[in-house]
């Protein structure tokens, strides 16, 4: 059985990684040799779709890395389960990079929005898994309801922001940048 500190290291290191690939895609279009400062414009306009996807990934990805250590740090032992409960969880948080990037490409297109909202979805749905476990299941820690009850609530907006790509890819946005919102929002107000 792995140690409960071994999963954590584990875990820190494929965030990490995953953060410095979303890094790599951010990349200033190459200017010609004779450029005016209306093409260096250009290329820095063209990069603001990039770094707003990269900045709405990165700041989910530290909500994320940041309850997952919350919850590591208190649970006493790790058991068999949730190795592969977190191992879900990293799998889904690795695929972040590609529909971050495809959102920076196409950020107004319904199947860029919408890969993207499903993509998040896996990784909400494989947090909500990760935390039923530790605290109903194996009951590592203690039964927390809000804390459920904002996980389920952002699951279920993640799964909705994928048909509503197609309706309004606003709506999805919306739901993109108020989820991570509502965890910064202090414990009393999402009580």
């Amino acid at each position: 059985m792995l140690s409960k500190n071994r999963i954590e290291a584990f875990s820190d290191g494929v965030i990490a990684i995953i953060i410095t690939i979303m890094a790599f895609d951010l990349k200033i279009p190459e200017l010609a040799k004779d450029f005016s400062d209306q093409d260096v414009w250009k290329a820095l306009e063209a990069v603001v779709p990039k770094i707003l996807s990269y900045m709405l990934s990165f700041v989910v990805v530290a909500i994320m890395w940041l309850n997952h250590h919350a919850m590591f740090d208190r649970i006493a032992h790790s058991t068999s389960k949730l190795v592969w409960y977190n191992m879900f969880l990293l799998f889904a948080m690795s695929l972040i990079p590609m529909p971050t990037n495809f959102l920076a490409l196409h950020p107004f297109l319904p199947q860029a929005v919408m890969f993207y909202g499903f993509i998040l979805f896996l990784n909400a749905f494989g947090f909500f898994l990760l935390r039923r476990y530790e605290e109903v299941d194996a009951q590592l820690l203690p039964y927390n309801a809000v804390v459920q009850r904002s996980n389920l609530v952002s699951t279920l907006l993640y799964l909705a922001s994928i048909p509503l790509a197609f309706v309004s890819v606003y709506l999805s946005f919306l739901i993109f940048v108020g989820i991570p919102l509502w965890y910064f929002l202090p414990d009393r107000f999402r009580k």
